[in-house]
């Protein structure tokens, strides 16, 4: 679509009540302008990028900057360190928030990446590695390694957490949330969910879905692509495996209702509205309840 097709698509879906946009991949900051147009009709927006290219000041969204573990292992996971660039881009950026995307493989960068964040300014949560369908084919297949989507090949161990990988994360987020209390972004609560072992969702063994993930495109939920063309498709990031399913953005809008568990007494209840709060924190900029 042109820029005008793109402003009066943002200012429709205005009118239709939406109160956030969720923008990302491949990467939303080569496309100023329809950031801008979505910034001047949507109240609240999430963007994701690898923070090569700084996103200009105007877009009042929150920035979430894809980390995937010190240089050394940015380099090798992503074929290229972009970690040093983007920091320097967002270094004292309130919109922006590194989200460090953990894995069995980059547990031992936590102190690393959470200082150099520290040390710009800038705040950081974590996601969880979550494997695609395809991916974990190619896998099972023993495919060779190609230059896309599939560069290590089968030269690393399954991106699969272990309940003993489980237990690792969930120390070695609890030690930086201790150790940087004012740089990241989580709660004890979260921690506790998405690191407890199995599947994180009630699983349809028919069609091999998540039921209850927050992140599923129903309505009023929809989904667009790079075109702007409406699709049909089980969540924003469709490919991946529903059972393996650890990233943060189904794991928190999954929350958004409070459970019987979590209405069960008065501690459940207000370790339910910490996690809210930090979701908010998280997605909202401005984050529109803070004290004064």
């Amino acid at each position: 679509m042109t820029e005008t097709a793109w402003s009066a698509f943002f200012a429709g879906e205005r009118e239709r009540g939406v109160s956030m946009a969720y923008l990302v991949g491949a990467e939303p900051a080569l496309y100023p302008e329809r950031l801008k147009a979505a910034s001047r009709n949507i109240r609240y927006g999430k963007i994701g990028t690898n923070g090569t290219i700084r996103i200009p000041d105007e877009v009042r969204f929150r920035i979430g900057v894809s980390v995937w573990g010190n240089e050394t292992d940015d380099a090798v996971l992503r074929g290229g360190s972009v970690l040093r660039k983007a920091m320097r881009n967002y270094a004292g950026d309130p919109r922006a928030i590194m989200l460090f995307t953990l894995s069995p493989w980059n547990l031992q960068d936590m102190d690393e990446v959470v200082q150099a964040s520290e040390d710009h300014d800038l705040k950081l949560t974590f996601s969880m590695f979550s494997p695609t369908k395809t991916y974990l084919e190619k896998l099972d297949q023993g495919a060779p390694a190609d230059s896309s989507y599939f560069r290590l090949g089968p030269t690393r161990a399954r991106p699969v957490f272990s309940d003993d990988d489980l237990k690792k994360t969930s120390e070695s987020i609890r030690r930086a949330m201790q150790r940087f209390p004012d740089t990241v972004l989580f709660s004890e609560e979260y921690c506790d969910l998405i690191t407890k072992p199995g599947p994180l969702y009630e699983m349809n063994p028919e069609s091999g879905l998540a039921e209850n993930c927050g992140s599923r495109i129903r309505e009023p939920l929809r989904y667009f692509d790079a075109s702007g063309t409406a699709k049909q498709v089980k969540c924003c990031t469709p490919d991946v495996d529903c059972t393996h399913c650890r990233l943060y953005s189904g794991g928190w809008s999954t929350l958004f209702r409070p459970t019987e568990k979590h209405l069960a007494g008065a501690s459940s209840f207000e370790g339910w509205l910490r996690m809210i709060e930090t979701v908010g924190r998280i997605f909202l900029f401005p984050y529109p309840f803070e004290a004064g």
